[in-house]
């Protein structure tokens, strides 16, 4: 069952420590249900077709208590190239209920206009710039009407 109320507010805990962190694992696990409800029994390419760019979610790897799943927005027009940002590889925690950001780069994607130093990666204060993230472009995505089921045409959402 999912909750449609509002828990705890990422807004009370301190920015960066672990408190927060594990609350933005559970934040993105709530969000990413809602995006893909039924994410065990999706195929392995999905395409959901909201109010803005298309999301595409592929399944990467299912297991008994975890999802691995890539997430992504395509841009661009024919004969111009295909950008895909943002890009993220995310795991699902079923029996945890929560789930979080692969690292499978720094930052330098999201953060490119901050001018403060960007955290070390692979430390707290990173997993946490990157599942926070997650969390807004999962609400983002929600709010603009993105959504997959596995009752849908098979792949389009």
């Amino acid at each position: 069952m999912i909750l449609l109320t509002p828990h705890t507010p990422l807004a009370e805990l301190t920015p960066g420590s672990f408190a927060s962190l594990m609350e933005l694992y559970e934040s993105n696990y709530i969000y990413m249900r809602r995006l893909v409800p039924e994410l065990r029994q999706l195929g392995p390419r999905e395409v959901s077709r909201g109010g803005s760019a298309d999301l595409h979610l592929e399944v990467l790897e299912k297991n008994p208590y975890t999802t691995t799943c890539h997430l992504t927005h395509l841009f661009g027009r024919d004969g111009e190239g295909v950008h895909s940002l943002p890009n993220l590889k995310v795991r699902v925690y079923h029996d945890a209920r929560s789930a979080e950001v692969l690292p499978e780069r720094g930052l330098e994607a999201f953060a490119r206009h901050r001018c403060e130093p960007r955290p070390v990666p692979g430390s707290l204060a990173w997993k946490w710039e990157l599942n926070r993230f997650l969390n807004r472009w999962l609400r983002y995505c929600l709010g603009q009407g993105h959504g997959f089921s596995a009752r849908s045409e098979p792949g389009v959402a």
